[in-house]
């Protein structure tokens, strides 16, 4: 039941039936991304309730789940183990206990417990309501949301944050883009990965799906990207800035000693010894992750950046220099310019606080 597509018994309970026909056509027209997010929240929601997913048995538990339900699993989930907080306490003893002990001389989650954060939450709980509310129009029985937000409010996002994203100094970025070894393939490859993330604001998933072809010239000369199916489901053209071309040109110039064709992807993984050999697979979203992790560690930019702090930096840069919001908006490629005003909070930083210049003297 772990596996998306959710495999379900059938019985002789039409209505538990159409349950799980219905989650399971609900989940085959999302990305596989947010089907095994899915998939791994509703299993989660029928083992808290008693019954394995997929089952007659959850089925029936799912149609008499209330409000008091939803409650009980939300103070659950407040109680298990998650990340590990960037910021520890020294007695490594009292805090090894936080996950369950904390939590009981805790009111709030403040992001110093070893608990799920807020977020993550928060999360789990509109994924369920969204569940319920297509149940509920799907017309089988069901009357009432158990996760109505009146009745089971999510805690707060941005309350609580163990890890949010941290900005990478604008002094460090080229640093990091030209840490990597250039005189071999891996390195190569590893430098224009590395500024179009920074120079194209690419998510990591963006970055990986490229194939050659979508390396793209328009008739002025801006070099561009063709990005497929990306987030936002649509396809997009990114532009990239004038810096990032030389190491896109390299990148190209190697895929073509490769032998590779315009359809093979971008950024391919390396084996063989010093990671010399080209495969025909891409690098995986892991691999990004675990490079620029290295890099900005290289680089002495610090341990807690993630290749999502690229994505950040980019578009706060364009915010304070001026860029508005909607042009910020084309570039994010974000649904909506609020998503981009959280950026531009981030802009707003204690440099820039008034209290600043508070003075009683």
């Amino acid at each position: 039941m772990s596996d998306y597509p959710l495999s379900f018994t059938t019985s002789q309970n039409p209505k538990s039936d159409q349950i799980w026909l219905r989650i399971s056509a609900f989940l085959s027209l999302r990305s596989q991304g947010t089907q095994r997010t899915y998939a791994g929240v509703i299993c989660e929601w029928c083992d808290f309730l008693g019954a394995p997913a997929g089952s007659r048995e959850a089925a029936l538990l799912m149609l008499k789940a209330s409000d008091l339900d939803a409650l009980r699993y939300r103070k659950w989930l407040e109680g298990r183990p998650g990340q590990r907080p960037r910021i520890t306490v020294s007695d490594e003893k009292s805090s090894s206990q936080l996950p369950v002990k904390g939590l009981k001389n805790s009111k709030k989650l403040d992001g110093l417990q070893f608990t799920l954060s807020n977020s993550t939450i928060a999360k789990k709980i509109a994924i369920l309501r969204r569940i319920y509310r297509m149940l509920i129009g799907a017309g089988i029985g069901l009357k009432q949301n158990p996760f109505d937000s009146d009745k089971v409010p999510a805690p707060s996002r941005k309350s609580g944050q163990k890890r949010p994203t941290e900005m990478v100094p604008y002094q460090l970025v080229m640093k990091i883009v030209k840490t990597p070894d250039n005189s071999t393939p891996k390195g190569i490859r590893d430098r224009a990965l590395l500024a179009v993330l920074f120079g194209g604001g690419l998510r990591r998933s963006e970055a990986v799906a490229l194939r050659i072809a979508d390396v793209k010239r328009s008739q002025k000369g801006t070099l561009y990207l063709r990005l497929r199916a990306t987030k936002g489901k649509r396809d997009a053209d990114q532009a990239l800035p004038s810096w990032v071309e030389p190491f896109i040109i390299s990148l190209l110039e190697q895929r073509r000693k490769e032998q590779a064709s315009s359809g093979d992807y971008l950024f391919i993984s390396y084996r063989g010894f010093a990671a010399r050999g080209a495969t025909r697979y891409p690098l995986s979203e892991s691999g990004v992750y675990k490079l620029f992790k290295k890099y900005c560690a290289v680089a002495g930019a610090g341990k807690f950046l993630t290749p999502h702090s690229a994505r950040a930096t980019a578009i706060t840069r364009l915010l304070e220099n001026g860029i508005p919001h909607r042009e910020v908006q084309e570039f994010s490629r974000h649904a909506s310019v609020q998503m981009v005003e959280v950026y531009d909070k981030r802009r707003l930083s204690v440099d820039e606080n008034p209290a600043r210049e508070l003075d009683y003297s």
